[in-house]
């Protein structure tokens, strides 16, 4: 291989977090990966029967990939699975969750800006999705993790307007001054979301303890509401957009038949 070939082909490892279709055989893929960050590349002729690179660019897989330098987007010439994470495409929750993961990312994220801290988070993430493990306690988790990965993890023990120690009373979450707030500041963010002893409880063990323990708590319904309504109003000041993926997954949910499955392929 001559060295202008060398320079032009590369290798990564990636995570599929988006696609595009693009004229009438070929996508945009978005990837996130270890060591280039989030990428938008051209997988071409994809959409056809025959592409043999198809079932290997799914959304949330994980992949090798060989790819060509181009002049604006680089080109996808070869792809190999590492894993698909099948069991994501057959649970609705799961597959709604993970829907969430990577539209958080893709938000939070610039390309090109290699992070790996948060594609290792993605894939943990992913994989526990795969093996069943509850999607309100992974996603929870990856939110925190996410925010403090990319600098914008919240003060939850100390008041943001006054510093003092955060009581055993309900406070808020200011997503604007960057944590919880006491009643006696709550005036300062009129937006900020109120929260619960519990619901701060659970906050807490995930930032401490992290996953395996906030997964031992069990919040009821409304708990389980108040904590995402509080992480989904500081990511969406930081993303300056509300997600869909976790309201899609609301409205079909609403709408499937008790014990009813979700098939990705329909």
């Amino acid at each position: 291989m001559s060295e202008h070939r060398r320079e032009r082909i590369y290798r990564t490892e990636a995570i599929v977090i988006g696609r595009m279709d693009l004229g009438e055989a070929d996508r945009i893929m978005t990837l996130y990966t270890p060591q280039r960050g989030k990428l938008r590349v051209i997988a071409k002729g994809i959409r056809r029967p025959t592409s043999k690179m198809a079932p290997h660019l799914e959304y949330f897989s994980r992949c090798q990939l060989l790819l060509a330098k181009g002049r604006d987007l680089d080109v996808v010439t070869n792809a190999e699975t590492i894993d698909p994470f099948w069991p994501i495409r057959s649970d609705l929750e799961a597959f709604g969750h993970a829907s969430h993961l990577v539209e958080l990312l893709n938000r939070l994220t610039q390309d090109q800006q290699a992070q790996e801290g948060a594609y290792d988070l993605l894939l943990r993430s992913l994989r526990l999705l795969a093996d069943g493990v509850d999607p309100f306690a992974v996603t929870r988790h990856y939110e925190l993790g996410l925010l403090t990965i990319l600098g914008f993890r919240p003060q939850l023990y100390r008041c943001v307007g006054c510093e003092r120690e955060i009581a055993a009373e309900v406070n808020s979450l200011s997503a604007r001054l960057g944590g919880m707030v006491c009643p006696n500041c709550a005036a300062a963010d009129s937006s900020a979301v109120a929260a619960s002893i519990n619901a701060q409880k659970y906050l807490r063990t995930l930032d401490r303890a992290g996953l395996a323990a906030a997964a031992q708590l069990h919040p009821d319904q409304a708990t389980a509401a108040e904590i995402e309504r509080a992480l989904g109003h500081y990511v969406r000041h930081y993303t300056e957009r509300d997600l869909s993926s976790l309201r899609v997954l609301r409205s079909i949910r609403e709408g499937l038949p008790a014990g009813g499955s979700y098939d990705s392929t329909t």
